[in-house]
């Protein structure tokens, strides 16, 4: 039984390397029993198909993605405060521990690859990358308004001004190529810099 589960865990983590390469398009159940050094159809021992393979790596995605947003929204309820160093440490938390953690950097490039003739990809990508991270950032402000640390202003532009230099980071350095240590220090940077004048400028 520990064996059959390894495999299928095995099998997961190559197709989500391949599809992350090649898009879930450009690749077939071939490639990855060949990558994963298994017969074809010993593949169909644990899947039903390759798309069965796609659907659980999604799965597993967003319930990691809701798993953290209940976590951050969690804190946020029990905290009455917030510090300028506890803000900068919660910004580098989002892109250090969520759009850099290998398995979801490599799902998020999947799905840039796949979005286009895949409707399904599409709509997590935006989902996941833009509809919910916008509304919990909206969240996360007004909480921050609530508690004195923000001003009250326009918070669409709020949050546009303070999410959009992250995405472009994101596709800048985070997914064209391998994540390095100076990609690391350089988005890391990149953010120290960007909280500095968007507190500057919002923070009451």
């Amino acid at each position: 039984m520990s064996r059959k589960i390894n495999t299928k865990e095995i099998i997961l983590e190559v197709a989500l390397n391949l599809f992350s390469k090649k898009g879930y398009s450009g690749v077939s159940i071939r490639d990855i029993g060949k990558e994963v050094g298994i017969k074809e159809s010993s593949i169909y021992n644990h899947f039903k198909n390759k798309q069965d393979i796609f659907d659980i790596l999604c799965q597993h995605f967003l319930s990691v993605t809701n798993e953290m947003s209940q976590f951050y929204f969690k804190k946020m309820r029990e905290a009455v405060s917030v510090t300028e160093e506890e803000f900068l440490y919660a910004c580098k938390s989002y892109v250090n521990d969520y759009l850099m953690e290998d398995k979801i950097n490599k799902f998020i490039r999947m799905l840039i690859i796949e979005q286009s003739t895949n409707g399904e990809a599409a709509k997590i990508y935006h989902k996941i990358l833009f509809d919910k991270a916008l509304e919990g950032q909206r969240q996360l402000f007004e909480w921050m308004i609530k508690i004195g640390f923000l001003k009250e202003m326009n918070m669409d532009y709020m949050v546009m001004e303070y999410y959009s230099p992250i995405v472009y980071w994101f596709h800048r350095y985070l997914v064209t190529e391998s994540i390095t240590r100076e990609i690391r220090d350089i988005v890391n940077q990149r953010i120290t810099n960007h909280v500095s004048e968007f507190l500057e400028k919002y923070k009451k």
